[in-house]
């Protein structure tokens, strides 16, 4: 594995690091390179250096990758504001694919959005057809009636039915009564705006499908993956599909996965060690499917694999 740290873009402001593969390690060359960007305004490094050793591992499988800060944050230089974000952030990731193809001779790509990047991966699949798969990570908190019962019950085995407990019951079932009222009335309003809106002002659900349905006409894999130890957002591995009312048959190209040991920003060893798996093996599993080959994932079971240690 090699490591480089390097100036790209335009304008020479961008700032990102490549990671090679060691060219003695047997491992065939892959199709598909990694681009992994800022998870909100977290240096390029990612929560707890997750990124770091996320490329480091890809690395082992003979992927490539590029880690990189978009303009503005981290060792980036500020964007001159000419554009919209929308249109930047894609500029920037087409930048970092630019680079990573140029470095290594790669001409498809996976975007990891982790959290607030997973629209710009998104934006940036619809534009680029150079972008062949896209992993959003703890991206959509979208709740169904079975998630929030599925809380529900959680909070009333953790408090129980003492005096004090049924009195916070109540206090926030009257909280409860009252901001749903408010909300109702939010939604009424909003839906008569949204009447009225372009497509770019509606709300994220109607905005997703007709994408998804896009990327999977052209052949792009879309993978959400939900961390579950944040139980009132994603508690239960269907949720996301159930919550967009999709199924299997309607966009086959749509993997999911729940990973309800894990936190949002992966604290623990265990957590970062799961969270790698699980990416590894879909970004193993998604390239295998593009060269035909039959995948061997043996040691990345996406859920329920043994934690083992992880390199820095």
């Amino acid at each position: 594995m090699h490591e480089s740290t390097h100036a790209f873009g335009p304008d020479q402001g961008l700032i990102g690091t490549l990671t090679v593969p060691a060219a003695h390690t047997g491992v065939p060359a892959a199709p598909c390179g990694m681009v992994l960007f800022n998870a909100g305004v977290v240096h390029r490094v990612g929560p707890h250096r997750i990124n770091v050793k996320l490329a480091r591992e890809l690395a082992r499988h003979g992927i490539p990758s590029i880690r990189f800060d978009l303009h503005g944050m981290g060792d980036s230089l500020g964007a001159d504001g000419q554009r919209s974000y929308p249109q930047q952030v894609v500029l920037d990731l087409q930048a970092a694919m630019d680079m990573l193809q140029a470095a290594t001779g790669v001409q498809r790509f996976t975007l990891l959005g982790f959290c607030s990047g997973a629209l710009p991966s998104y934006w940036t699949a619809l534009q680029d057809t150079r972008v062949r798969h896209i992993i959003l990570h703890d991206a959509l908190f979208l709740q169904t009636l079975q998630s929030r019962w599925r809380f529900l019950v959680v909070r009333l085995r953790n408090h129980g039915f003492k005096a004090t407990a049924v009195a916070l019951y109540l206090r926030r079932a009257a909280k409860a009564l009252v901001w749903r009222t408010q909300g109702l009335v939010r939604r009424l309003r909003r839906l008569q705006v949204d009447a009225a809106a372009p497509a770019d002002g509606r709300s994220l659900k109607a905005q997703l499908i007709p994408g998804l349905t896009q990327l999977a006409q052209r052949g792009v894999q879309v993978s959400v993956v939900q961390s579950g130890a944040d139980f009132s957002n994603v508690n239960y591995a269907e949720q996301i599909t159930e919550a967009f009312g999709l199924d299997d048959a309607s966009i086959p190209s749509l993997r999911t996965g729940w990973l309800a040991p894990i936190d949002h920003v992966m604290t623990s060893i265990n957590a970062q060690r799961a969270f790698i798996d699980w990416i590894c093996a879909d970004v193993l599993q998604q390239q295998n499917a593009a060269l035909d080959l039959a995948p061997d994932l043996a040691h990345h079971a996406p859920v329920g694999a043994d934690p083992a240690h992880v390199s820095d």
